[in-house]
């Protein structure tokens, strides 16, 4: 079977839970004996670019427009339209897999529709319901997609925001019609969609798969080697979120105070970007919190292996974050949000712990408690973790499921 899938970007790129996603399954399936590549397109960037490159085997091919953007213009691009007309003329596939759009815009949709190609969309976020993927307000407050159906005047939008049009809704369920399934990753995700009108009956929920790791190589970033060094013997919290608000940078920022109180000895590891005032928090909390730049996907493994907490206390509806199962893989326990998809992965006492959203000093005293129950119970829920990402998260379970569907679509 050849299958095309379709991004806003990848590895060497932007790596977010999308891309990695995508990068365990079209792997996982190029094993299995089928023919995969990968379409990279946006029309955000500073100069064109049409380029080839493999990525660990994977053949990808990469279409940059050069950004000339407006509310009609991030909706459907014609340029992106021809382009994927003439990939697939090109390659021929029997699948059309489309991932993230936002820098896309829904020309693959009516590219596959003209040329004829059964079509799926694996959904990470909420991008057709609100144009910022989160259906999340200015104040921090989350949408109701029953009663926001057009949009809101309140929405954030510090990050990326696309496709603000009157009736968006409407004209995104109108150009993508023509797509068999929309894959879900979690059922919060789902149900926010059927809410919203979505008829139920076009969606799968197939959770993401991750592969066995493969042996841990030494770090690639000296920052990392040198972090690495200094929290040797310390129990050990990581966050991943960076100076990202609907991460729970916010939420992180003021729970460490709260443990370093109780216990100056943990270390919080911080990776990622994001915005400055969250950033210089962290660092004012030195000698507590080491702080790390981007960290290449590759090194990530690292710091879940060495870390005896993973937070991830998101204030938006996340679906089904990747950092949950590659933190599993290692045996580390999540503290998260009891929102959107988080609770479906994390269950407490055995794989983690789940807070309110935005409640930092429930975020504390979690970090608190974990390290007051004896190495026997923490060693039992790393071992929880790692049984349950090879089991119910495992990569055959997701490819069996993602093959079936497309033999359902070709049927």
């Amino acid at each position: 079977m050849r299958i095309l899938f379709v991004g806003n970007t990848f590895p060497p790129g932007y790596t977010g839970g999308a891309e990695v996603s995508m990068y365990h399954t079209c792997q996982g399936l190029l094993g299995r004996g089928h023919d995969c590549s990968i379409l990279i397109l946006t029309n955000r960037a500073p100069a064109a670019t049409d380029e080839w490159y493999e990525y660990d085997g994977i053949p990808i091919h990469r279409l940059f427009f050069k950004t000339y953007r407006n509310p009609l213009s991030d909706i459907w691009d014609a340029r992106i339209h021809r382009a994927v007309r003439r990939e697939l003329r090109r390659l021929k596939p029997d699948i059309l897999h489309i991932h993230n759009v936002s820098a896309a815009t829904l020309a693959p949709f009516t590219a596959g529709q003209a040329e004829g190609i059964p079509m799926l969309n694996t959904l990470h976020d909420l991008w057709r319901l609100c144009p910022n993927n989160m259906l999340y307000r200015q104040d921090g407050s989350f949408c109701d997609p029953r009663t926001a159906r057009q949009g809101c005047r309140s929405c954030f939008r510090r990050y990326d925001y696309w496709g603000a049009v009157p009736k968006r809704r409407s004209i995104i369920a109108k150009l993508t019609a023509s797509v068999r399934f929309l894959v879900s990753p979690s059922q919060a995700l789902l149900d926010r969609h059927v809410e919203a009108g979505y008829a139920p009956e076009r969606f799968r929920m197939i959770p993401y798969g991750v592969a066995e790791p493969s042996p841990l190589a030494a770090p690639a970033s000296p920052e990392l080697r040198r972090t690495i060094r200094t929290v040797a013997g310390h129990p050990i919290v990581f966050f991943g979120g960076g100076g990202i608000e609907i991460k729970g940078a916010q939420v992180v920022l003021d729970a460490i105070p709260q443990v370093l109180e109780q216990m100056p000895e943990v270390r919080f590891v911080i990776t990622g970007g994001g915005e400055e005032r969250f950033l210089q928090g962290f660092r004012r909390l030195a000698p507590g919190v080491e702080m790390l730049g981007r960290i290449p996907p590759t090194d990530m493994r690292h710091l879940f292996a060495i870390a005896d907490l993973t937070l991830v206390p998101s204030v938006w509806h996340e679906n089904s974050p990747v950092v949950i199962y590659e933190s599993f893989q290692s045996g580390t326990p999540v503290i998260g949000s009891n929102f959107g998809g988080i609770p479906e992965l994390v269950h407490p006492g055995e794989t983690g712990y789940l807070i309110s959203t935005g409640d930092s000093q429930a975020l504390a005293q979690a970090i608190l408690a974990h390290f007051q129950r004896t190495p026997l119970e923490r060693r039992r829920m790393r071992q929880a973790c790692i049984q349950h990402v090879r089991t119910a998260l495992a990569l055959e379970t997701h490819l069996d499921a993602i093959e079936a569907l497309y033999q359902e679509m070709l049927a």
